[in-house]
C-alpha cells in the first residue's frame, strides 16, 4: 500500500510516518510539505493508495488540493487529518472528495483503523465533531444535488433504506452485505439505486443527506 502524508510541520510529520511505519511495515510512506507539492506528486505519475492531507499549509491547502487531486485519482482515498474542526472545513473537505476527516489528536493505531475502513469503501467523521455535522445539516444544506427534493419524494425501498442507514454509520459494502446477508454485488446495486434516487454523486453525500432528510 502506497501512502502520501501530506503536512507542513516536519516534526508533526516525521512521527506520523514513524507511527504509521511500525504499524504497517509493508506499506511505502511517501512525504509532502504542502498541497501544491502534494499535487504535483500526483502528475508525476505516482498514485498512492490513501492520501493523509492536513488543511492549512502554505503554497496550497488541503481541501483545494484534495479537490484537484480527486479529479486525477478518483479512486485514491484521501483522509483529512486537521486540528481544524470548523463546520466549514469538515463540509468543504467532503465536498472537495474527502474520504474521512480525522483529527490529529487521533491515537496512531485508530487512524490504521481509518486507513483500513476507507479502503473497504467507509467514511469516517471524527466523533468529537459529529455534532457540528448534525448541527448544520439541521439548518442548511451542505452538498450539492441535482434537484432537492422533499424526503417522502425519494421513495426508497426498506431494503435501501436499511442500506442507506449502514452507509450513514460509515459501513463498507462488505460490512453492510454480512450484517443484512446479502452478496456484495447486490449491495452495489441497491446503492447505485439510491444515488440516483437522492441524485447525490457517491455514498459519503448520501450519507450526509440521509442525516439531514431524516431518512435514517
Amino acid at each position: 500500500m502506497d501512502i502520501l502524508l501530506v503536512e507542513d510541520y516536519q516534526h508533526t510529520r516525521k512521527t506520523i510516518a514513524y507511527g504509521l511505519n511500525s504499524r504497517l511495515p509493508e506499506s511505502n510512506i511517501y512525504e509532502a510539505d504542502n498541497g501544491l507539492a502534494a499535487l504535483n506528486f500526483v502528475k508525476a505519475g505516482n498514485s498512492p493508495d490513501v492520501i493523509l492531507m492536513d488543511i492549512s499549509m502554505p503554497v496550497m491547502n488541503g481541501i483545494d488540493a484534495a479537490k484537484a487531486i480527486k479529479e486525477i485519482l478518483p479512486q485514491t482515498k484521501i483522509i483529512m487529518l486537521t486540528s481544524f474542526n470548523e463546520e466549514d472545513k469538515v463540509l468543504n473537505s467532503f465536498n472537495a472528495g474527502a474520504n474521512a476527516y480525522c483529527l490529529k489528536n487521533i491515537k496512531i493505531d485508530e487512524l490504521v483503523n481509518v486507513i483500513a475502513s476507507v479502503l473497504h469503501g467507509a467514511i469516517w467523521i471524527d466523533p468529537s465533531i459529529a455534532q457540528f455535522i448534525l448541527h448544520v445539516l439541521n439548518t442548511e444544506s451542505t452538498i450539492s444535488v441535482k434537484q432537492p427534493q422533499p424526503a417522502e419524494q425519494f421513495d426508497l425501498t426498506a431494503r435501501e433504506k436499511d442500506i442507506l442507514k449502514l452507509v450513514a454509520l460509515g459501513k463498507s459494502n462488505k460490512d453492510i452485505a454480512d450484517e443484512l446477508v446479502l452478496s456484495i454485488h447486490t449491495v452495489k446495486n441497491h446503492l447505485k439505486n439510491i444515488l440516483q434516487k437522492l441524485s447525490v454523486e457517491d455514498r459519503t453525500q448520501a450519507a450526509i443527506l440521509a442525516i439531514k432528510e431524516n431518512l435514517v
